[in-house]
């Protein structure tokens, strides 16, 4: 009779602990579904909205599939040379791939606007020259300058046609495109709208000198090269040296990160690159 309620106690355990687990599995199931989805949300509209700021003509969605297939490409090829330390790594790198993509594109679309805009300025200041005003030399650039320049112009006239204060429109181009130029380009209009005195001269003092800015700027780049070139190669030489040791040595090199003196090894290691990246970042970033 008590064998018999012990192996009824021990059903109803296992009964029990398999509901437990079916429970438990269903809930895990539930919240990576959602953070999945949150995940894919916010994905979709920051990527969304940067492609849209940046004219790049892509689908967010597919963006989002690349990234995914990122993610299980590299994941499989960093497990199996690499272990649990490459998989970390590859997931790092895919998760965050597409954002640095988006971010170098509009770098290279600010840059061409930089450049262009020197002489945006000095065909501006021709048009007011011959007799055009300000929003009739805008449009100018905004028909015949090619992109990015033109597309930014396209918007402050549309916003402008529509109501909005020509300044406020300006106002947010410099947001838009976050450049120094541009503050110096609105403060000369603004100032010129304040107290007069002749555009057309003001504009191509400010083309003159943006395009002074931009050769010395040349110079300081091809000069400093050579420092952010040795800064990536001293940023990125531990993380591949530490990668093929835990390859040739697994068992020594995992103390790194199951014991306590290894995060701590890990710690310093990992402030001494951040603060040797910052002081060649100091070195190399002059400013004009």
């Amino acid at each position: 009779m008590q064998l018999s309620q012990l192996n009824l106690s021990l059903d109803r355990l296992q009964v029990a602990v398999a509901l437990l687990t079916f429970i438990a599995v269903g809930l895990l199931t539930v919240l990576i579904y959602a953070g999945a989805s949150r995940y894919r949300l916010a994905f979709l509209r920051r990527a969304a909205a940067a492609l849209k700021y940046n004219f790049i003509v892509a689908d967010p969605k597919t963006l989002f599939v690349v990234s995914i297939t990122l993610l299980v490409a590299l994941g499989t090829i960093a497990t199996v040379f690499f272990g649990p330390l490459g998989t970390i790594a590859a997931a790092f790198i895919a998760t965050i791939g597409p954002r640095v993509g988006i971010s170098l594109c509009a770098r290279r679309r600010t840059a061409r606007f930089v450049y262009q805009l020197p002489d945006a300025l000095l065909a501006l200041a021709s048009a007011l020259r011959a007799g055009s005003n300000l929003s009739k030399g805008l449009e100018l650039l905004a028909t015949r300058q090619p992109p990015p320049l033109g597309q930014e112009f396209r918007i402050v006239l549309a916003e402008y046609r529509v109501g909005r204060q020509l300044a406020d429109s300006l106002e947010d181009l410099r947001k838009r495109m976050r450049t120094p130029e541009l503050d110096l380009m609105n403060t000369a209009l603004k100032v010129s709208r304040r107290v007069g005195g002749n555009l057309a001269d003001t504009l191509e003092s400010l083309a003159r000198t943006l395009q002074e800015k931009a050769h010395i700027e040349g110079k300081i780049d091809a000069l400093t090269s050579m420092g952010r070139a040795q800064g990536w190669v001293v940023g990125l030489l531990p993380v591949f040296v530490g990668l093929m040791l835990y390859r040739q040595q697994p068992e020594r090199m995992s103390l790194l990160f199951t014991q306590w003196y290894g995060w701590v090894v890990l710690a310093v290691i990992a402030t001494m690159m951040a603060g040797a990246a910052w002081m060649i970042h100091k070195i190399v970033a002059i400013d004009v």
